[in-house]
């Protein structure tokens, strides 16, 4: 196992079984992250919001946020139990999942699983013991085997975990939302590898003042073609997903480091103060400054 989930590649399956902890800081990864509980039920805060995961209950959320789990609440000392399962993210674009369930997890809301603990655990404890095996095509029958649970799931329908904090989020206009949605679903298939090189970019980029232009640059791709294939894989376009990235940026380092606020705008992209104070107030509900005092 590496040092910290953070030092794995996002481009690589994984699964864990252990004993869940308390983190001391936020850490951000690039895959889609399922997390099972046994014996026991956590606080966790995910993209800024304290939420709670019951035990017994599968949630999914893009690890891509800033997350920690800050509380445990453990049926008996030392009992507690949790799977991680570390999808890769062009893996699960390609998925047949709903858009709903995509959407939501690529926005930073964690679903939780209708309950099914019999059925879950014989399937994560399947799971584990052939990630443990030497042969590398068991992999690739889990991962198929966690797309069709998770189409499962989907009929049934998914909760959210309780929330003891909520800020707004980006939001959509009406001429964006209908191009997400009239682009049929092969065209996802065939763009996700160019979109998982775009978030790449950006990822490695959040520290300039980056445009669309510059992403579809990168690619060498039309501009025009870029944010339509863009959109209709995320659900949202390239602009709001570069604020959006920047504002989860700029939470971990509010978090985890004492850098003045000014600086942190700008190590986020952000081109002037005023603008990274309008947009951060918008999304979390609060200045960056009461939000750091908050989560001391």
């Amino acid at each position: 196992m590496p040092g910290s989930i953070s030092d794995i590649q996002g481009d690589i399956f994984y699964i864990e079984n252990r004993a869940p902890y308390i983190m001391d800081s936020g850490h951000v990864h690039g895959h889609v992250e399922l997390n099972y509980l046994l014996g026991c039920s956590a606080t966790y805060i995910v993209n800024g919001r304290e939420q709670r995961i019951p035990e017994n209950r599968l949630a999914i959320f893009w690890a891509n946020m800033p997350h920690r789990l800050v509380t445990l609440e453990e049926r008996s000392q030392g009992e507690g139990m949790l799977y991680n399962l570390y999808i890769p993210l062009p893996e699960f674009l390609q998925w047949p999942l709903t858009e709903q369930l995509r959407q939501e997890v690529m926005t930073g809301s964690i679903a939780l699983a209708k309950p099914d603990h019999d059925y879950l655990v014989m399937r994560l404890g399947r799971w584990y013991e052939d990630f443990q095996s030497e042969h590398p095509e068991l992999k690739e029958i889990i991962l198929g085997e966690l797309s069709l649970l998770l189409k499962r799931i989907s009929f049934q329908g998914w909760d959210h975990p309780e929330s003891f904090s909520s800020g707004d989020h980006i939001e959509e206009s009406p001429a964006e939302t209908d191009q997400a949605s009239s682009n049929p679903g092969s065209g996802r298939l065939k763009g996700v590898h160019h979109v998982s090189t775009m978030i790449h970019f950006i990822g490695e980029n959040l520290h300039r003042p980056i445009s669309t232009a510059d992403v579809a640059a990168h690619l060498g791709l039309h501009k025009n073609y870029t944010t339509n294939l863009f959109t209709s894989v995320m659900g949202v376009s390239i602009k709001q997903y570069l604020q959006f990235q920047r504002l989860q940026k700029a939470q971990l380092l509010l978090m985890d480091s004492e850098r003045p606020i000014a600086d942190i705008g700008y190590a986020c992209g952000f081109s002037s103060l005023s603008r990274f104070y309008e947009a951060f107030q918008r999304y979390f509900g609060m200045p960056p400054g009461q939000f750091r005092k908050k989560l001391l």
